[in-house]
């Protein structure tokens, strides 16, 4: 009788020290998906505000055909051009300034780098040391073309 309890503690103790381990494992695999998260946060903010930066209009005070072209749209017309003028470098940073500005709030740095050809152009605070840095890179028309989006 005695042998019959010793077998039915050990069995509870075996069941307990399975549990704790299933439960150990698992408290280790959701802490690192946490962890992991703040990047996929990061990415997904810097996807959702490059987007939306480059399919604003551009600015018009007229009812030109000019002020319903989009950012990208103007990125890749300029592409065709040999040489970028001060005025339409003026435009783009006016038209970039108000989204950096909130990432900036957001997640403290943040600059965009557009590459027309061999032409390029940096907007916004790049830091000297980033340390951790997100990106969201997109080639536009043909890939003549790419806009990167940074924070850190």
């Amino acid at each position: 009788m005695a042998l019959r309890k010793d077998r039915r503690g050990m069995a509870m103790l075996v069941d307990a020290m399975i549990f704790l381990v299933a439960l150990t494992i698992l408290g280790a695999v959701m802490g690192a998906a946490h962890t992991n998260g703040g990047a996929d946060d990061c990415m997904e903010t810097l996807r959702s505000y490059h987007s939306v930066m480059l399919s604003a209009e551009l600015p018009g005070e007229d009812n030109s055909s000019m002020s319903a072209v989009t950012l990208g749209d103007y990125l890749i017309a300029l592409s065709l051009r040999e040489a970028l003028d001060d005025g339409q470098v003026l435009l783009i940073e006016k038209m970039v300034n108000g989204t950096l500005a909130e990432l900036m709030d957001l997640e403290g740095r943040a600059w965009l780098v557009i590459e027309l050809d061999s032409t390029e152009l940096r907007f916004g605070s790049e830091p000297a040391d980033a340390g951790d840095v997100c990106a969201d890179r997109r080639e536009l028309g043909d890939g003549a073309v790419a806009s990167t989006l940074f924070v850190a």
